[in-house]
């Protein structure tokens, strides 16, 4: 929290102490709704519901939205059922729809009680797809008009639509059955002449997704085409909702920490789990396990089925450090890109393959000048032209077959319909470590004993 947001926290405890509830709720009314947030969860929970309830309620629904899933949660058990029913009417659909999945059922069905028939069947559809889908994000704020329309007409409608929707991005032209025809964009709207119709304007090509479809690909396509928001349809292609920019960059922003998370080794952890000791170490210690093993048996067994190479090469074992480096930061490095291709769509002209050998390609040409390079230092120091091929050819196929198993690992995962991102980082350095050992003591003994 910074230091104005201190102070005003100050502020609000203090008129709260002297019982100046309404001047308190004049305060945070005042802040910038993220602000707001920020400030009245660090408030006793019985006051901070005081204050949202004496707040207009759509200011109180914006603060709602911007504290964090788990304290929102906390504040919705605590406020009364039309309180809240209040609240999530003045939501963006989609955000209302989140919070509705998170309280309890009993609580749920309530609300949906105090809702009209049309808005409570609306939201229970909503509540029917996955959190992670385009369904769980689409919102069925959007605006959609006839293909007879003319462009004056529904730019005057545009005029009448409530403050609270907030997904005015595009107008989505629909037949009479309720099939999305085509999108158009406010500023083709505005540049046409009054009198043409909106069926004149729209183009065939329009993409939409289907609300099964997951997030991070439905980002991927926002992305792609750098839209503010794309349709979602079903398979017949009735208009299902849309899902907006800002939404997905929330996903960019939790996949990529997830994705942060699960190269670390840490994947499986939940923000509103309670973090301690043996939390952490469910988490993480079957990893660090796995790659001990590994190490011991299979790495340990090469260098003791090789150790007659070392015997009579000492001076091998001091490159030893520099090949397994290498070798895990190219196959995090390959692996990291590719993963982010696949997860998003966007290889090089759309080929995996082509990216593939792109990154192959890479791969040989590093391993070419840092073997030659590293071959020159030990042929300079040691003198011996062999030790020099040995170190720098066993380089220079190390950094290859690093970049062929970064590469592989997501095109596994993704062949096997799991996250290509998913690759764990201490597994990934571990296999590493035992093909660059393997690599260079095969040559080696071929080429010195």
């Amino acid at each position: 929290m910074d230091e104005q947001n201190e102070l005003m926290l100050q502020t609000v405890r203090d008129l709260l102490e002297r019982g100046e509830i309404k001047h308190a709720v004049r305060t945070v009314a005042g802040l910038q709704s993220a602000d707001a947030a920020e400030v009245l969860p660090e408030l006793e929970l019985d006051d901070e519901v005081e204050l949202l309830v004496n707040m207009e309620p759509r200011a109180a629904a914006r603060v709602l939205l911007e504290m964090e899933e788990p304290h929102q949660v906390e504040v919705a058990g605590r406020l009364r059922t039309g309180e809240l029913r209040n609240l999530l009417a003045r939501m963006p659909v989609d955000e209302a729809v989140d919070l509705l999945g998170d309280i309890p059922e009993g609580q749920r069905n309530r609300l949906l009680k105090l809702f009209g028939r049309q808005e409570a069947d609306e939201l229970e559809m909503l509540l029917t797809y996955g959190d992670e889908t385009a369904g769980g994000l689409m919102t069925t704020d959007y605006i959609a008009v006839s293909p007879d329309a003319t462009a004056d007409e529904v730019i005057n409608r545009l005029r009448g639509v409530p403050p609270e929707i907030e997904t005015i991005y595009y107008v989505y032209v629909v037949s009479d059955e309720g099939k999305l025809l085509g999108v158009l964009s406010l500023r083709e709207l505005i540049v046409s002449p009054p009198g043409r119709r909106v069926g004149e304007m729209i183009r065939g090509d329009s993409v939409a997704v289907r609300p099964e479809r997951d997030q991070e690909e439905v980002a991927g396509i926002i992305s792609k085409y750098d839209w503010l928001a794309v349709p979602v349809t079903d398979e017949e292609g009735y208009l299902l909702g849309i899902v907006t920019v800002d939404d997905v960059m929330d996903v960019i922003g939790d996949e990529a920490e997830e994705d942060l998370m699960r190269f670390a080794g840490a994947a499986g952890f939940d923000e509103e789990e309670p973090r301690g000791l043996w939390t952490d170490l469910s988490r993480r210690l079957p990893w660090f396990v796995l790659a001990v093993v590994i190490e011991v048996l299979v790495a340990g067994g090469i260098l003791k089925l090789y150790s007659p190479v070392f015997t009579r090469f000492l001076v091998l074992v001091f490159f030893i450090p520099l090949l397994v480096t290498m070798g895990g930061n190219i196959a995090v490095q390959s692996s990291t890109i590719m993963g982010r291709w696949l997860t998003t769509g966007t290889a090089p002209q759309g080929s995996t393959v082509r990216a593939m050998t792109g990154e192959l390609g890479w791969a040989v040409l590093v391993g070419a000048v840092t073997g030659a390079v590293v071959a020159l230092i030990a042929v300079i120091f040691e003198q011996d032209a062999y030790i020099g091929i040995v170190v720098g050819l066993s380089l220079a196929l190390t950094v290859i077959a690093a970049s062929l198993v970064g590469c592989a690992l997501p095109l596994t995962l993704k062949a096997f319909k799991r996250d290509p991102g998913a690759v764990s980082g201490p597994l990934l350095g571990t296999t590493m470590d035992v093909i660059s050992l393997a690599i260079y003591l095969v040559i080696g003994r071929l080429l010195l004993i």
